[in-house]
């Protein structure tokens, strides 16, 4: 058989890498080297594998001879930088990050890199340091405008990120997102809002695009701001169709995979052997229904760390699902099938490398990735000594916070009611197992008590978590820290207060259909 072409081999090792699958990368990278021994961006590509691969140190070799031969390369530098702090050499990662933005080959698409990797490194002034720079070097280009604005906003610098989105609106008077986060970024009133510049900027927009889309959401919530409540629920509705059209979600799929993650946790072994002596704080449930208010409340326990949505439980669990006995898993339904067969210990040990950049060096750390919820019974099996905060909301609220919110990413049974109905249903139905596979193992805090009994609810929280009670976690909004780019990052800011709980009223003709789905599934609205 011929060896494959360099670019043959390219596609493999990126495939395989898009997959998940980096052993078979590795290998393929490894074959790579070989045929192509004295090409620099052979190792390059062998860097990416052996880290995909988890072979940190190899990773971290190929990379360093690549910057040899060239030392001020930008690529090279944030690749060593990534291998760095995955062998949580920190310090030194920052260096490399440091060195990048100082080469002379730095334009704004490495800063936009460097922005990013030092935003997952919670790096945030040296970020917004990178972010001035590049807006100084391309005044007139909305790229680096929309990063620092982005990043303004989580920071809580909402003057700031409105300034920077007034300057896009400048150069570009219809920017859909531009526009959608400035009506976000606060209440709109008659005085102030932005109805007319969206009006226009709806009609200019191709009817099934996504800035159709973003228009769609952000006039629904104007017009729920100016309690006009007809014509917001208009644009909520065709804001999601619009974005359901986009999606190939199948519902069916979903109910499958709950009743294969029931069927492989029938019966949870009482306790596990801890490995780890880890007493993870994981914060799940749905969106919307205040697990970010969580979040803030415990990040601002001298004790707890936050370390934002991570995706390193997932991952891990991934690794053991398709590790080398069983081979790849081909879709999500198999992929629940194999959880329940999974040990413990080597999730919690990829969970935890994987994770450490993120974890901080406080006594406790708090995962808040929702869907986590998925997992309860491996994470107890991983971490005996977890804890699993479960944020509950009123069903038609829950459902109305969801449907009205354009996500980033994930969630796709948010923009069709029938469908979010049957993912509710679903959802609430593995809850309902997970309590009685795990008895008292899982803390039930409802939204509502945590808005209209403050300190109660908190105190409960902090007693389940084994934590001191602390004054600051009352005054969670004046918490300095940065947070995750989260549809609540502004709300979480401020004080409490009760007007979202009832929104959902206003609407109860619209959602009559879904409240008698739910219903019908035994789940009680009032």
């Amino acid at each position: 058989m011929p060896t494959p072409t360099l670019a043959e081999f390219e596609f493999e090792i990126g495939a395989r890498m898009a997959r998940g699958d980096g052993v078979g990368a590795d290998a393929a990278a490894a074959a790579c080297l070989a045929a192509f021994p004295a090409n620099r961006g052979v190792w390059l590509l062998g860097s990416f594998a052996a880290l995909c691969a988890g072979k940190k140190a190899a990773a971290l070799a190929l990379i360093e001879r690549c910057l040899a031969a060239d030392p001020a390369d930008v690529q090279y530098l944030l690749q060593q930088a990534e291998c760095l702090m995955a062998l949580g050499r920190r310090s030194e990662a920052l260096a490399a990050v440091t060195a990048a933005s100082a080469s002379p080959r730095a334009d704004f698409a490495a800063f936009d890199a460097i922005g990013q990797f030092l935003v997952n490194a919670r790096e945030y002034p040296l970020t917004l340091e990178i972010y001035d720079r590049a807006v100084a070097a391309a005044p007139q280009s909305m790229p680096p405008l929309i990063r620092r604005a982005v990043l303004h906003r989580l920071l809580g610098n909402f003057a700031l990120a409105a300034r920077d989105y007034e300057t896009i609106l400048t150069l570009s008077p219809l920017h859909p997102d531009a526009l959608k986060c400035l009506v976000d970024l606060e209440p709109q009133s008659p005085q102030r809002n932005y109805v007319a510049a969206l009006e226009t900027a709806l009609a200019a927009a191709p009817p099934a695009s996504v800035d159709a889309a973003v228009l769609h959401f952000a006039l629904a919530k104007s017009q729920e701001d100016l309690g006009n409540y007809a014509p917001s629920w208009r644009h909520l509705t065709a804001a999601n169709r619009l974005e359901r059209a986009r999606g190939d979600y199948n519902a069916e799929t979903d109910r499958r995979v709950i009743d294969e993650i029931i069927a492989g946790f029938a019966e949870v072994e009482p306790r596990h052997p801890d490995t780890t002596r880890e007493r993870p704080i994981f914060i799940v449930g749905l969106p919307r229904t205040g697990t970010t208010l969580v979040e803030r409340i415990l990040g601002s326990h001298s004790q707890v760390h936050s370390a934002g949505e991570l995706p390193a439980l997932s991952q891990a669990i991934g690794c053991a699902v398709n590790g080398a006995a069983q081979g790849q898993a081909q879709n999500w339904q198999e992929f629940a099938a194999r959880l329940g067969r999974l040990d413990g210990e080597p999730i919690a040990r990829e969970y935890l490398a994987l994770s450490e950049p993120q974890r901080g060096n406080k006594a406790r750390f708090s995962d808040k990735q929702p869907t986590n919820f998925f997992y309860c019974a491996l994470i107890l099996r991983a971490f005996p000594g977890a804890h699993i905060v479960h944020l509950t909301r009123h069903p038609l609220a829950a459902c109305y916070a969801i449907y009205k919110t354009r996500f980033e990413a994930g969630f796709p049974f948010a923009y069709d009611l029938d469908e979010l109905g049957d993912f509710y249903i679903g959802y609430r139905r593995l809850m309902q197992h997970w309590h009685r596979v795990l008895p008292g193992r899982i803390l039930d805090i409802a939204y509502e008590d945590i808005v209209g009994t403050q300190d109660a609810a908190t105190r409960r929280l902090l007693e389940y978590l084994e934590l001191p009670f602390e004054p600051a976690c009352l005054d969670f909004h004046l918490n300095p820290a940065p947070m995750t780019n989260t549809a609540s990052a502004v709300q979480v800011r401020e004080p409490l207060y009760d007007s979202s709980l009832h929104q959902w009223r206003h609407y109860s003709d619209e959602l009559a259909p879904l409240r008698a789905r739910l219903e019908a599934a035994g789940i009680q609205i009032d």
